[in-house]
């Protein structure tokens, strides 16, 4: 995200920190798919942990149903907000890295995996089997289309729609999302 650090802003927070603690804790139902790194996780109530995915084969006559029986693996101090929902993955596993926080409303679909310290902001869609780096930033509803590649150091502007792999330290807008500038 390359983020400067606001030292004024910093130092009131980390006051304000030490007034009022981090309580970690899971306040939405969690299946038991759900494998957690640590203790120091927050799932915010109504949370929604789909166990069945929206994933469908052809066979010439019909759409048959493919199972989702994988697991969701959650870093530590990951933060999960309300309304947000985390769709269980098929067979491959779903990963949300170290630091990730996850605003409300979010969707994300099977088989994703996030990086760490991304921040993911509210309205934000993730579609299937999209893999995104480290230290991303997803601005308030954007899309990404299912299967797309997104590097390390990304910035997602908001309301974008991402339908193409992002290499790593670019900023994307618009719809269909552009590259804007490339973080030195």
């Amino acid at each position: 995200m390359n983020q400067e650090i606001n030292k004024e802003r910093l130092k009131f927070v980390e006051k304000q920190r030490k007034k009022y603690p981090m309580r970690w804790g899971r306040r939405s139902i969690v299946p038991p798919w759900i494998k957690m790194a640590s203790d120091a996780i927050d799932i915010h109530k109504n949370v929604f942990f789909s166990e069945q995915g929206f994933g469908f084969q052809w066979n010439g006559k019909e759409y048959i149903r493919i199972p989702h029986v994988g697991n969701v693996n959650l870093g530590d101090k990951v933060e999960i907000y309300s309304g947000t929902n985390i769709v269980r993955p098929t067979v491959n596993d779903t990963t949300i890295g170290d630091g990730t926080k996850i605003d409300y409303n979010c969707h994300i679909a099977h088989n994703v995996n996030i990086g760490k310290n991304c921040l993911i902001i509210a309205g934000t869609i993730i579609g299937g089997s999209v893999e995104i780096g480290d230290n991303c930033y997803l601005g308030i509803g954007c899309t990404i289309k299912n299967k797309v590649k997104i590097g390390n150091n990304v910035t997602i502007g908001m309301s974008a729609v991402v339908l193409n792999d992002v290499p790593d330290g670019l900023t994307m807008i618009g719809n269909p999302a552009i590259i804007l500038e490339k973080k030195k």
